[in-house]
């Protein structure tokens, strides 16, 4: 069933992917100071959608490494206080009636 599914959105954005290539199919100048590159306008939007999507990930791995980072240090400090307490427990109550 999941082969079926992926394979019918593979295909699905395949045509979306020709028929938007086919409606923006016009030249474009694109200026990078250094140089002046002429494309089709849908390949300058794909790869502006993939450069974008890109910056996307760097910049959830910079919050994900700081999450995980701290995930260790809470762990670390779990462990000491988990163990503090076992060794309250430990001791015997005193009970002066």
């Amino acid at each position: 069933m999941k082969r079926i599914f992926y394979s019918i959105v593979v295909i699905l954005t395949l045509v979306i992917g020709a028929v938007f290539s086919a409606r923006n199919a016009s030249m474009i100048k694109m200026d990078f100071i250094i140089t002046v590159v002429e494309t089709n306008l849908s390949l300058a939007i794909i790869l502006a959608m993939l450069l974008g999507a890109c910056l996307g990930v760097l910049a959830s791995l910079v919050w994900l490494i700081s999450a995980k980072r701290d995930l260790q240090h809470l762990k670390k400090k779990t462990d000491i206080l988990q163990k503090e307490l076992n060794n309250l427990r430990a001791i015997p109550i005193r009970d002066k009636h």
